[in-house]
């Protein structure tokens, strides 16, 4: 018979792993109110009580200490955005003419068309080229946090009845 573990060492655990998780996908550094950081200085974010908990707005990123994660989305966003300076990373061409329309399913050499996509594949996988782009490949199961002023611009190109929102990694680093 299988032995089910005992429900306050699971309750720990998970408790643990949970805590672990929100630490590893923090952009900014502890210093920081997020509630500063997810104030719209771009004027692209949507308002706040449409925001989770942990959005930010893209300026955001040049204007507050980071993390490692946070600063590799910054280095990256920075060196691509460079030919164009606009208030928001969502008015660059770069996002604008490249990645709002050249999205391409990633890892796969099957040509697919694009109109044969639903919108949450289209979102998820402009999402993944917009990591992609700016740092590079992440790795297999590990996410980070967009700014709301980018994820706004995806929802408003492919629109849903329903989103996911961001969700953790359910990979587990022993």
């Amino acid at each position: 018979m299988d032995h089910l573990p005992d429900p306050a060492v699971m309750k720990t655990f998970l408790s643990k792993m949970s805590d672990k998780e929100a630490k590893d996908n923090e952009l900014f550094s502890t210093r920081v109110d997020l509630e500063e950081a997810a104030k719209c200085t771009c004027t692209c974010c949507p308002p706040r009580d449409q925001l989770e908990q942990f959005d930010f707005c893209c300026q955001s990123l040049f204007l507050f200490p980071l993390k490692k994660k946070g600063q590799l989305l910054r280095d990256g966003l920075k060196e691509k955005l460079k030919a164009h300076q606009s208030p928001c990373i969502t008015q660059n061409p770069l996002f604008t003419d490249f990645l709002l329309t050249d999205i391409r399913l990633q890892g796969h050499s099957t040509a697919i068309k694009l109109e044969k996509w639903t919108r949450t594949a289209k979102r998820h996988s402009c999402y993944r080229v917009i990591i992609a782009s700016t740092m590079g490949p992440l790795g297999r199961g590990i996410r980070i946090r967009l700014p709301a002023c980018v994820i706004k611009a995806v929802r408003d190109k492919w629109p849903s009845a329903t989103y996911s929102g961001f969700r953790p990694s359910e990979l587990i680093d022993d």
